[in-house]
This record gives structure tokens, sequence and C-alpha cells, in this order.
């Protein structure tokens, strides 16, 4: 009879191995390396629009007139914007080296689709020469940036 129960014992024993090994089975896997390539765009920085309505009048010596600028960005991603500056452009005799703009320090990231403001002034200089070339006269502020 022991030799019964042992043969019992080691055909159970076998049966619990063999579903143990399925069960170990049903959860192996592979391992293995993998390897791939994506990509990513870079966009491109977009142009800011430098603008101001029509100011005056402006007469030689006068206080400095306010100007207001509008920085619009056209694009959609933002665009650092340093040190706006503007220059008066000569209309016939009336010399725009004869006008001051003074710079604004703007110094910030201005949104994709952002047009903010900034605050300058422009003048007419009093200087020791007949400036009668300028009465009359619409002048141009070129502006930029950067």
């Amino acid at each position: 009879m022991t030799f019964l129960k042992q043969k019992k014992a080691v055909v159970a024993l076998a049966a619990v191995a063999v579903v143990a090994l399925a069960a170990i089975g049903a959860y192996a896997y592979f391992t293995s390396t993998g390897a791939g390539a994506g990509s990513a765009t870079v966009g491109s920085s977009s142009t800011v629009a430098l603008s101001s309505p029509s100011v005056g009048p402006l007469y030689p010596g006068a206080t400095a007139t306010p100007v207001t600028v509008t920085i619009n960005n056209p694009g959609t991603g933002s665009e650092f914007v340093g040190t706006v500056s503007g220059t008066v452009t000569t209309n016939g005799g009336c010399l725009g080296s004869w006008f001051t703009v003074a710079p604004i320090s703007y110094n910030t990231e201005v949104a994709g689709g952002a047009s903010p403001t900034a605050a300058t002034t422009v003048a007419l200089n009093n200087l020791a020469l007949n400036q009668d070339a300028c009465q009359g006269k619409t002048m141009a502020i070129a502006w930029a940036s950067n």
C-alpha cells in the first residue's frame, strides 16, 4: 500500500507541476529591444508689424507729442520685441533729421495673434534755421524693432 500511495502522490505532484507550468506559460513573454524614428517640425519667426496713427500738429520747439505704436504679431508663435525705434522720413525740403522720436524699450514677448500697444513721443526740434519747408506737411514715421 505504501507503494500505491507513493505512486498516487507522484502522479498528483506531476499533475500539479503540469498545471503550474501551463499557468506560467500563459504569463510568459519575450523581451526585446526596439528602435524607430519620428519627427518634430519647428516653426519660423514672423515679422511683427509696427504702426501708429497720425499725430500732430507739430511745431518747432513745442512739447513732444505722444504717439501710440501698435505691435502686431501676425504669426502663431510668440515673438520677442526689443527696442522699437522710429525715424521720420524726409518730405520735400522738410528733413526727417529735424525730428526726434523717443525709442521704446519694449523688451517683451508678444503672443501670436496679439496686438499690444506702446507709448512714445515725436517732436519737431527747434533748430537755428528756417523750417518753413515743414509747414502743412504730413511726415511719415518708419518704425523698426530689435
